[in-house]
């Protein structure tokens, strides 16, 4: 074919072949094929960050206030002794199993002459135990009585809840796949805060 042909073949691009005729002759250029998602893939990487940012505010923001739910209720049914604060000291001693007073004052931030004061408070009503150490006599770690284990342990239950909601909810595949993510996210994604190997405990002091 020569330069002579006057075919407009101008159509050709739609094909990935690229044709222009002039007086030097026909030139003929392959063009690549744009892949469909290349030209939004920012933009789609974006809309999907965006939706994990969100989904990750809900969960987090459900179970705290399915928490605040729990806490307050209490205060209306007049079932609570304990104020706002206290239950979220006893929060934190659930979650640290048996801290010392100092790992419980480091947690919280807060100074050991005012960790000590709030700790004094659980104890005298009850929901706090004090046990010695057998190894340092001037330490003592910190136990949930069985009196709060059984009346203001609220949160957990919930989590428990949503644990067997996705038990049904996903296949065993999906479950492990959720497991290595989340375990992620806690031991590598979340260094600031510490908690025991096994995790959260709902521990109640030793009989004697």
């Amino acid at each position: 074919m020569t330069a002579t042909n006057k075919q407009d073949w101008s159509n050709a691009p739609k094909h990935g072949i690229l044709i222009h005729n002039d007086a030097k002759g026909l030139r003929v250029r392959l063009r690549r094929p744009a892949l469909p998602y290349a030209p939004s893939r920012k933009q789609d990487l974006q809309e999907v960050f965006a939706m994990l940012d969100q989904a990750f505010q809900q969960v987090y923001t459900k179970f705290k206030l399915h928490f605040y739910q729990q806490v307050f209720s209490k205060f209306e049914n007049r079932e609570a002794t304990l104020t706002t604060v206290e239950s979220f000291c006893m929060e934190v001693i659930m979650a640290l199993g048996h801290p010392t007073i100092a790992e419980f004052s480091n947690m919280m931030n807060l100074s050991t002459p005012n960790a000590a004061y709030k700790i004094n408070n659980l104890v005298k009503k009850g929901y706090v135990k004090k046990v010695r150490s057998t190894t340092d006599k001037r330490e003592y770690y910190l136990y949930p009585t069985r009196k709060y284990v059984d009346y203001y342990s609220i949160s957990y239950a919930y989590l428990q809840q949503v644990v067997d909601r996705a038990k049904q909810r996903f296949s065993p595949d999906e479950l492990q796949k959720l497991e290595e993510m989340l375990r992620v996210v806690s031991e590598e994604l979340m260094p600031e805060i510490k908690l025991p190997a096994g995790g959260p405990a709902t521990a109640v002091e030793p009989q004697p």
